[in-house]
């Protein structure tokens, strides 16, 4: 499950709407916003609030929000009362500071409720059988790290993902934006600090990989290109690579095919099986050059019957007489080619 971020220190305008719109047509499903940030102005929350539960509900989008224990006061809400929540639009919370394992489990009933996965214990977990919670509707969410160098460790997380699935619960994490970044800071919002400053589709698939089971987008805004490669990649199971070209010489065919890793995964190149079948023509020695990681490669007729052959390198590999390079995947997209697996589309 897919889900974005939007921020109550803008209006929630024309603008907010229609990037709701194209982010559900593009396969997300749930929105996250914050009700206690400090660099907010909270006098203008409330109609902020209604105006981002109405677009969510227009889109069929679910909306989670950040509190603490008075942060729906700011808007007339109160824990007491789910039902006015609900009624705001707001299908769930996420549980920070001051609430107690009480309230979380008599809101429980009502609500899907999203609790700190950092922070969560074994004793917080015996708290809430005991008071009843409806498990059904409880998730664990981890924070995301405005600052450089504060996002969490891969190794610590990886082992408290593994107690929170043990335990039953749905889990969920964090990662950056490459459009407009929320401020201050503009580092990027990431749950792993390894995942600051990286392409945003390959830090959802390597979350996934992990077997988190819901991947948001911290940061308020993806580029157009990556959100198509969102779209492309969980809608049509397709990766969208760009690429750089170095050489005038390309062939028709590389613009207008989906292409296929084969089944046969090679180690040091991704194979397009349907290369060799579209060469119908001559492929002359040219830009025979070194093959850095990202290279896109064809066979030219010194390799006989590889010739046509389209390639592209996931490692750094020398030059070949035998294979003219064609162009080269951009750097920032260099990080999904290790998703690229048996069969992907291209």
């Amino acid at each position: 499950m897919l889900g974005f971020s939007v921020y109550l220190n803008q209006p929630i305008d024309d603008l907010i709407a229609n990037n709701c719109l194209h982010m559900q047509q593009s396969g997300f499903t749930e929105v996250f916003t914050s009700m206690h940030i400090p660099e907010d102005d909270v006098t203008l929350y409330l109609k902020r609030v209604q105006a981002l539960g109405q677009i969510c509900r227009e889109n069929h989008l679910d909306l989670m929000i950040d509190i603490e224990s008075d942060s729906l006061e700011h808007i007339g809400l109160s824990l007491d009362n789910p039902q006015a929540i609900k009624a705001f639009g707001i299908t769930g919370l996420r549980i920070d500071f001051g609430i107690s394992n009480q309230q979380i489990a008599g809101l429980s009933q009502h609500l899907k409720i999203a609790l700190n996965a950092s922070t969560l214990s074994e004793s917080d977990l015996v708290a809430l059988k005991t008071a009843n919670a409806n498990f059904q509707n409880m998730e664990a969410w981890h924070n995301y790290y405005p600052r450089n160098e504060t996002g969490l460790a891969r190794d610590w997380f990886i082992r408290t993902n593994q107690w929170l699935k043990e335990s039953g619960f749905t889990t969920q994490a964090f990662i950056p934006g490459d459009g407009q970044l929320r401020g201050p800071i503009k580092s990027g919002l990431p749950t792993l600090e390894e995942h600051r400053g990286q392409h945003p589709l390959a830090c959802a698939l390597d979350l996934l990989a992990l077997s988190v089971d819901k991947v948001f987008i911290g940061d308020p805004q993806l580029r157009p290109a990556t959100l198509m490669q969102f779209s492309d990649y969980f809608q049509t199971q397709t990766m969208t690579l760009h690429c750089v070209r170095e050489t005038n010489q390309l062939p028709d065919y590389l613009f207008t095919t989906q292409f296929h890793n084969r089944r046969d995964v090679a180690r040091d190149v991704i194979r397009l099986e349907e290369g060799r079948p579209l060469c119908k023509s001559t492929v002359v020695p040219l830009a025979c050059a070194t093959r850095p990681i990202g290279s896109l490669t064809i066979d030219n007729l010194d390799y006989g019957r590889y010739m046509g052959e389209l390639q592209i390198t996931k490692t750094n590999l020398p030059g070949n007489p035998q294979v003219n390079v064609l162009g080269k995947i951009i750097d920032s997209e260099l990080p999904l080619l290790p998703f690229i697996l048996a069969g992907q589309a291209i």
